[in-house]
């Protein structure tokens, strides 16, 4: 009598051959639906742990590479992979938004890697550095690769915040810093301001780009 192992071989296997699948596009497909598992199961939360190889758990120490905490989950249980929740990462900096007067035109308010990765094009076509969006976009610790990481839209940022007290908890359990003071987003105001957000009550500024404020590097799952 077969068991159930040989059994989910030989399924595996009629799909690998039916599809003519690589041992990466396997990778990629079981990764795909144990994250579609995972979320539909509804077994992460706010204040979960994100590791390396998109897994989660509530114990820091479940898998290697600790990347951070999950901060927001997308309550559509249907979000597409890249739009299911925010991990915000333990590390934190202080940097200008810019260091020159400049008007990027970055406005959006909700797709912070898509305006971290505009400002680095920009950046690199007209010599202006954007510091805050170049440390996110550089991050790469815990397996995280470069360009994974970015400064969080607006809108993104104060979702954070407002689970502020779930996730600083978890913070401090991998020595990670917590969310305090104010926090660039990626999302730009005018020629001398871009949007920040304070941790400490949720309220929303327009701060000086050529100041330091805190910095966070986020990702998306």
């Amino acid at each position: 009598m077969k068991t159930e192992r040989q059994r989910q071989k030989e399924l595996l296997g009629a799909i690998i051959n039916t599809y003519n699948l690589s041992k990466e596009e396997v990778i990629d497909l079981v990764e795909d639906v144990f994250a579609n598992n995972v979320m539909s199961n509804g077994t992460i939360e706010v204040g979960y742990y994100a590791f390396e190889g998109g897994k989660f758990s509530k114990d820091p120490n479940a898998y290697p590479n600790c990347q951070g905490v999950v901060a927001w989950i997308n309550p559509n249980p249907n979000a597409p992979i890249g739009e299911r929740g925010l991990i915000i990462t333990p590390d934190e900096v202080t940097l200008e938004w810019v260091y020159e007067d400049c008007e990027a035109g970055i406005c959006d308010e909700e797709d912070g890697q898509a305006n971290t990765r505009k400002l680095i094009a920009y950046g690199k076509e007209h010599g202006i550095s954007f510091p805050a969006a170049k440390w996110c976009y550089a991050y790469s610790k815990n397996g995280v690769k470069p360009g994974e990481g970015f400064l969080p839209a607006k809108k993104q940022l104060k979702r954070i915040v407002a689970n502020r007290d779930i996730i600083n908890s978890a913070l401090k359990r991998i020595g990670g810093v917590i969310l305090d003071e104010w926090i660039w987003s990626s999302s730009e105001e005018s020629t001398n301001y871009a949007w920040g957000v304070s941790a400490s009550y949720g309220g929303v500024g327009d701060l000086d780009k050529g100041l330091s404020f805190y910095v966070r590097c986020v990702l998306a799952f």
